[in-house]
């Protein structure tokens, strides 16, 4: 066996406990993840592609992300790991999930557990005029 051939040999499991470590800091849990998916509906009509679909636990935002299909979403909530507190996530199954679709409040709001959910979400849009606007712009054809 030549030089060449030796050193090469000895890097292969070097590499390969490489690429394990790699891949086990990205990958997703799918154990502990709670990945929620359905149809996504805006007043009645299909979301658009490129939707953004915001989940909020507590008002903190804790996962984000756009629609790639017309009508549907997928948004991965991960467990709280308290090893990486940057990260934010769900602590319990008791916790309530509330998710805003382009800014504007997502129905109904849902408990997240671990694995694949399927919550079909509605926005319902109405024009939020105050009271008072409204009594201003009432004065102004008087």
């Amino acid at each position: 066996m030549s030089m060449l051939n030796f050193k090469k040999l000895r890097a292969l499991p070097l590499m390969l406990a490489f690429a394990l470590i790699c891949v086990s800091i990205l990958r997703a849990d799918p154990a502990t993840d709670c990945i929620v998916k359905g149809s996504l509906r805006i007043s009645g009509q299909e979301a658009a592609a490129g939707t953004l679909v915001e989940a909020y636990i507590d008002g903190n935002r804790v996962a984000s992300t756009y629609t790639t299909q017309i009508g549907e979403y997928e948004i991965t909530i991960p467990k709280y790991d308290p090893a990486e507190p940057q990260t934010d996530g769900y602590n319990s199954e008791d916790d309530v999930v509330s998710v805003k679709v382009n800014q504007r409040d997502a129905e109904p709001d849902f408990h997240p557990q671990p694995g694949i959910i399927k919550i079909d979400l509605e926005v319902a849009i109405s024009l939020n005029v105050k009271l008072t606007t409204w009594g201003k712009i009432k004065a102004l054809f008087k």
